[in-house]
């Protein structure tokens, strides 16, 4: 019987080992890495938090990303000054508190001039939390995910040539910056802290600009004047802002992604997800806002889960159960995956 070489044991030996190491970096270790990273940050986070001087005059933009954010600046802006187009980047006038302040180590506090007006994707929890106003913009999720995925094949990498579909499970899942969209939406909705949250539609807004801006006006304590309504109107309508993308854009704030084919501000469609996402997709998403999202109102809930148009006036918000609390609870502690800027 011929003998194995002890070369070609050692070999094998080796190759186990750093098989088996290998598993447990994947299994253990990244995962570990992962989840100290993210309570590394929360500490960062609630010490920033903490040192968070509010005042009644600010306004906070708050959404998930892709649900109308620019728009609800844009709208903010125009109410709050003399609409003139002279800024830079729209970050300027409401600079993005994760991506412009926080890493230069600015706080609120520092910002000129009044109100002091910030945009955020932050989770309810994450928020800085005051006594100013917070804008909460919500959309229906199934065109949230669709303008998301043309997103992230702009800006993410390694997702350019891949599918709707694949990126759909991912949006579910919540592997995306920013988690969960039923977590976000439904942590906001309830509003645990009583703060002073106005929840804006995306779909009113596009059913109808005016009555939203006129919504958003009384809810800052602002007076239009009538002569600059029409100013306001105009400015804050989607081919106006389509024509001064560079103003809203992330290259405003950054290098361009290389090869960018999609515009930051896309479409601004409701209901375009009808035309890209297959119906067991949709099945899907609907059951999980059954689960997530039924206590949020009659009107509000047929709007986010897609079962309905927008029929007018806004709902309020209605405490969720527990078991979706829960739900939710899973989804924030969730590592959250670093893939990109979400805008």
């Amino acid at each position: 019987m011929a003998r194995i070489p002890r070369r070609k044991i050692h070999g094998a030996l080796v190759g186990s080992t750093v098989s088996l190491l290998q598993s447990i970096e994947r299994a253990v270790l990244r995962p570990l890495v992962m989840r100290l990273h993210g309570k590394i940050e929360r500490g960062k986070l609630l010490q920033y938090n903490l040192a968070y001087e509010g005042s009644p005059g600010d306004i906070f933009v708050v959404t998930y990303p892709k649900s109308g954010t620019t728009w609800l600046q844009m709208i903010v802006y125009q109410l709050t000054s003399d609409g003139a187009m002279d800024f830079a980047h729209i970050d300027h006038v409401s600079p993005h508190l994760e991506e412009t302040l926080m890493p230069r180590g600015r706080h609120i506090s520092d910002l000129s001039g009044t109100p002091r007006v910030v945009k955020s994707h932050h989770h309810y929890r994450d928020i800085p939390k005051g006594p100013g106003k917070y804008i909460y913009g919500v959309r229906n999720g199934l065109d949230v995910a669709v303008s998301y995925y043309h997103h992230a094949r702009t800006y993410f990498p390694g997702w350019k040539n891949r599918p709707l579909n694949e990126f759909f499970e991912t949006f579910m899942k919540g592997h995306i910056p920013y988690g969960s969209w039923f977590a976000h939406v439904s942590g906001w909705l309830r509003n645990e802290d009583r703060l002073n949250v106005l929840i804006v539609h995306y779909e009113e807004l596009s059913a109808d600009l005016e009555t939203g801006v006129r919504r958003i006006a009384d809810f800052c304590g602002i007076t239009i004047d009538p002569a600059d309504l029409p100013r306001i109107l105009e400015r804050c309508s989607f081919a106006f802002m389509r024509e001064h993308e560079q103003k809203f854009a992330l290259e405003g704030r950054r290098p361009p992604p290389p090869a960018k084919t999609t515009p930051f501000i896309r479409q601004g469609k409701v209901g375009g997800w009808q035309q890209d996402l297959d119906p067991r997709l949709v099945g899907e998403f609907q059951k999980a806002c059954d689960e997530r999202l039924r206590g949020s109102g009659d009107d509000r809930f047929r709007v986010l889960s897609a079962r309905d148009a927008w029929q007018g006036g806004p709902t309020a918000p209605v405490p969720a159960s527990s078991s979706a609390r829960e739900l939710d609870a899973a989804a924030d502690d969730a590592p959250r995956v670093p893939l990109g800027s979400a805008g």
